[in-house]
């Protein structure tokens, strides 16, 4: 890493004084943080004090003591006196008029046929978008073509998409990529510090390297769109909450009727924090579904996808009238398999009471004007067999890589099924205040630089297939988010 650090404020044009280098290593993101001290100013200073990172480590630390963190592999209860510092900031969410809007989502939207036009227009528009907030990096922001940059003796930078990922006998990482104009190889050492670099297929990443004579370009540095270093959560006016849910699975003889009864009646109750929950999100799979996986049947308890619609409804119902209810579809509902997914149709939707607002997957919705990225998160199932170190108990470090990325699916004809629309709607195009996931029927709040993420909790028992596979799922946990502050605490039921 003291070797990465010192190649980066190199090639920025400026030095670390010592104390500051050994500041920085102890940091968790020690590179992280020089690029965001670099960003604050309009040009490379020529040493970097001790006094300059530690000034911006600070700024890191305002934007973090926003949110309470506890890892998704903990089991999860606020204490007591979060409970109640928490509960003190909360407003009274009854009589409240809902401010919400959606932003962006497919829903009468798509237009894609399946025709190799259609291929063509969405891969061209995924790499043009993605490109350009690479080279928005400062790293990259004199990336030239691949096909001049192959004609280069000197250091270049180049961006393309990842056509092809592998691991010599030797144990060097090479990959593919390609732009508009040609593909080259790219060499990531065994012995450098680039060695673990993760590389998915059909990312969008630059590269600042030398192109040998054989044409193989020798990685210095992978650079990626990211999001951009911390900064404030741009928080509502008042202290509204809202709350998130995922993977309800009504339907299922594994769904959590009693941990539902428990949830249900506490925010009903006279709970200080529950009265202050005006919202809440319900993020895909919210019946079990039929035929989504073999003999399915045998473990349904509702074997009628409208009856399990039906059962829903009536839940969602019996929730105190305050509650205004965002729903979207996950893998296992009556929508379009494909992603983006629009919303449930009318025939679902008329089941419903008015309070509940209907939205594809995914969806970006402003909540008293708090921007909120929703997406179920089937692409975890990717993401976690190609990252290596990634892990379904762990899916906070999944959504992190997808902001790095600024992709929720950037691996395509994996097992999580893309329609070729016009444009890529899972580019991570605006970056949101809150990033919400479900899917992998875990639990956890945390952020990165300065986004609140949720990863909302499951309301089924372990299933045949997770019993199969060893996974054991964290029901009935229920994230709750203050949209003033970001503070967040995740409660157990």
């Amino acid at each position: 890493m003291r070797e990465e650090l010192l190649a980066f404020v190199s090639r920025h044009g400026t030095l670390l004084e010592p104390d500051a280098v050994e500041f920085l290593l102890a940091q968790h993101d020690p590179v992280g943080c020089v690029e965001a001290l670099l960003e604050t100013r309009p040009e490379a200073p020529f040493v970097l004090t001790l006094r300059d990172v530690q000034g911006a480590g600070e700024i890191g630390r305002q934007a973090s003591t926003r949110l309470v963190v506890r890892p998704a592999a903990e089991p999860v209860s606020a204490s007591p006196s979060l409970t109640a510092s928490f509960a003190r900031a909360g407003e009274e969410a009854a009589d409240r008029e809902p401010d919400v809007r959606i932003l962006r989502d497919i829903t009468g939207r798509s237009t894609c046929e399946g025709t190799l036009a259609d291929f063509t227009r969405y891969f061209r528009h995924r790499f043009h978008v993605l490109r350009n907030m690479v080279r928005a990096r400062r790293e990259l922001g004199g990336a030239q073509d691949i096909a001049k940059a192959r004609r280069s003796t000197r250091e270049v930078g180049i961006i393309g998409m990842v056509a092809d990922v592998r691991t010599t006998k030797n144990g060097h990482r090479v990959f593919e990529i390609e732009d508009d104009t040609d593909q080259i190889a790219v060499l990531l050492p065994a012995d450098s510090a680039l060695a673990s670099e993760p590389v998915v297929m059909d990312e969008v990443v630059g590269v600042v390297g030398i192109v040998n004579d054989r044409g193989l370009l020798i990685a210095k540095s992978v650079v990626r769109p990211d999001i951009p270093t911390s900064r404030p959560f741009r928080g509502a006016r008042d202290h509204v909450r809202a709350a998130f849910m995922s993977d309800i699975h009504v339907g299922s003889r594994t769904f959590l009727e009693d941990k539902w009864s428990k949830v249900s009646d506490w925010l009903g109750g006279n709970d200080e924090v529950a009265r202050s929950v005006r919202y809440l999100i319900v993020i895909g799979d919210v019946v079990d579904g039929i035929g989504v996986y073999p003999r399915q049947d045998e473990e349904l308890a509702i074997e009628d996808i409208y009856g399990q619609y039906e059962a829903l409804a009536r839940m969602i119902a019996a929730l105190p009238d305050r509650l205004t209810v965002i729903m979207l579809p996950g893998n296992h509902d009556a929508v379009r398999p494909a992603e983006p997914q629009p919303a449930f149709p009318t025939s679902i939707q008329k089941l419903f009471d008015s309070n509940v607002i209907f939205a594809g997957n995914p969806s970006l919705v402003s909540l008293e004007g708090v921007r909120i990225l929703a997406y179920h998160g089937r692409s975890m199932d990717d993401l976690v067999s190609a990252i290596p170190g990634m892990s379904y108990q762990r899916p906070l470090d999944v959504m992190k890589a997808m902001l790095r990325m600024r992709h929720l699916a950037p691996i395509y004809g994996g097992k999580t099924p893309i329609a070729p629309e016009a444009e890529d709607h899972l580019i991570i195009a605006d970056v949101p205040d809150i990033f919400a996931t479900g899917h992998v029927h875990a639990a956890g709040i945390d952020q990165y630089r300065g986004v609140v993420l949720v990863n909302a909790s499951t309301w089924q028992a372990q299933t045949p297939y997770q019993k199969m596979r060893n996974i054991e799922p964290m029901p009935a946990r229920l994230p709750i988010v203050d949209l003033a502050t970001g503070q967040a605490v995740l409660r157990a039921f």
